[in-house]
């Protein structure tokens, strides 16, 4: 099984329309399982074609040029979570070509209403692959300094979110570095989750961030700050950075994470 994650910052980089072609090219070329997505934009004053998608939803442009790649492969799944910047709805999203059994929006936050940043709307979707039922989380964790909000706890009700023995994948930006801050990385795995990173055969260095950012305007070191987590142990052939310039162009200010799984 093969999933991607990134923190796509959507509609905030230059030339944002050739890194959406670039995201949608690597997704048909490497024809992954599920795609999760975080950031995901779309102007507040842009005319709806659906329900809640706008038309000029970040993950609807990726869909739609993936259509014209490859066809009607990918089904589309997305959740406002908050306004961001005064101008957006912000949201997660997730991509899949299997079935989808089930889909889950919650938030994991205590604050719960649009008109704040703190508020962390969770997209779930349980799909279904080669005879077993799995739950994929497109996560967006609040920052560790976030006034009222404890980034363990916002963890916690992802993985409590269900009792049975299912496999969970947590994917996304949990705004968490495991580099300088050990203490709160080892929380993390203590809710019983294993870091597909740690679990990978074959993987680079995990850095996903170099620079300053957006919520991190004090630390210009490199920083991994996104993850793919696991709530049972299982093999991992591989785990490798990719759109860090190295692997793929750049498309964000976040390096996305690229993961192959035995299951």
């Amino acid at each position: 099984m093969k999933v991607l994650t990134i923190n796509v910052h959507a509609w905030l980089e230059e030339s944002q329309e050739e890194k959406i072609e670039e995201l949608a090219r690597t997704i048909a070329e490497k024809d992954y399982d599920l795609i999760a997505l975080q950031e995901v934009n779309q102007s507040i004053t842009a005319p709806n074609v659906s329900r809640e998608l706008k038309g000029d939803n970040y993950g609807l442009k990726v869909l739609e040029h993936l259509e014209r790649l490859i066809g009607p492969k990918y089904s589309y799944f997305w959740s406002n979570s908050h306004i961001g910047y005064g101008r957006y709805d912000e949201g997660i999203a997730i991509l899949t070509k299997h079935p989808v059994y089930e889909v889950d929006t919650f938030y994991c936050s205590r604050h719960q209403t649009v008109d704040s940043i703190l508020s962390r709307k969770i997209l779930g979707v349980t799909i279904s692959y080669k005879g077993q039922l799995i739950d994929c989380y497109s996560c967006h964790i609040n920052l560790p300094d976030s006034p009222g909000e404890e980034q363990l706890e916002n963890v916690k009700a992802i993985v409590n979110r269900t009792d049975h023995g299912r496999l969970k994948l947590l994917l996304g930006d949990f705004n968490m570095d495991a580099f300088s801050d050990q203490e709160a990385y080892e929380a993390i795995k203590g809710l019983g989750l294993f870091d597909g990173f740690e679990l990978a055969e074959e993987k680079d260095s995990g850095i996903t961030v170099e620079k300053a950012i957006d919520g991190w305007s004090g630390h210009s070191q490199e920083k991994r700050l996104d993850y793919i987590f696991l709530n049972q142990e299982r093999r991992v052939l591989s785990s490798q950075v990719i759109f860090n310039g190295s692997n793929k162009s750049p498309i964000s200010d976040h390096f996305g994470v690229e993961m192959s799984l035995k299951l």
